[in-house]
């Protein structure tokens, strides 16, 4: 059983736990809040100063009978955080899917790419930084207050899950975000195809030329050049497109 206090207080308390529990779980898995670059302490410190705000907004069903009740009430909280900024993740991934596409048909492997631990991308690193400052600017931590917000007043504390809802959902920012990510590396696919089937066809109508030491240089310097060009736009594409469907499609 939990302890015996005043009605009023345990049930403040207790909202203000599960609301903890689902800010923190969704601010660990947003593309910006979740970044390794970001100290734990300060994505804490940012859950449990939301909390209060948000806490008004947030209704809570019913006091739990015992203590196992409470965590799993917490632990659905827990979940339905994750499942609310993980959506937001899947589709804002397509920058790192569009970087990989580019890394993989432009020559520039060792320059653009999702950047890991063991290998880190200068330029593809700078690009998915510069895009998550443009949604930082362009009012992301308002979006994800009233996202917050949004979720407190459709599905209340302690309420059901509903998986079949959340799948589909998945399923359909997983094909959007893969269909941008290949729009945003559309230029550089193109241009790299067009310019391999050129290069062959030089090979064959001048055997001695040495088409191989000539367009290797080439084609790197024409990707640097088209990425020059194209990544402004590309970071905008990508920002509005992460910015309105957190504004139309969630929660």
């Amino acid at each position: 059983m939990l302890p015996a206090l005043d009605p009023g207080m345990n049930s403040m308390l207790i909202g203000f736990l599960l609301t903890y529990c689902r800010v923190q779980a969704c601010l660990l898995a947003l593309p910006v809040l979740s970044e390794r670059l970001l100290p734990m302490r300060v994505r804490v410190a940012l859950a449990m100063s939301l909390t209060p705000l948000l806490a008004e907004h947030a209704t809570l069903g019913g006091l739990p009978e015992s203590v196992a009740h409470l965590a799993m009430l917490s632990a659905a909280e827990v979940v339905s955080g994750l499942a609310l900024g993980g959506l937001v993740r899947l589709f804002a991934v397509a920058l790192d899917v569009a970087a990989s596409a580019i890394a993989a048909t432009a020559s520039l492997a060792q320059l653009v790419g999702v950047a890991t631990e063991y290998s880190p991308h200068p330029i593809g690193g700078i690009l998915h930084l510069a895009g998550l400052a443009l949604i930082m600017a362009l009012g992301f931590p308002l979006l994800v207050c009233d996202l917050l917000r949004e979720s407190f007043v459709l599905r209340p504390l302690g309420g059901a899950i509903d998986v079949t809802a959340i799948v589909p959902v998945a399923i359909s920012f997983v094909q959007r975000g893969f269909m941008l990510a290949m729009m945003l590396a559309a230029p550089f696919i193109l241009g790299g195809f067009l310019f391999q089937l050129l290069s062959g066809m030089i090979s064959k109508v001048m055997p001695a030329l040495p088409v191989v030491f000539i367009a290797a240089p080439g084609a790197i310097l024409l990707a640097l050049l088209a990425l020059v060009i194209l990544v402004p736009s590309i970071i905008s594409i990508w920002a509005e497109a992460v910015m309105g469907i957190m504004q139309t499609d969630l929660p």
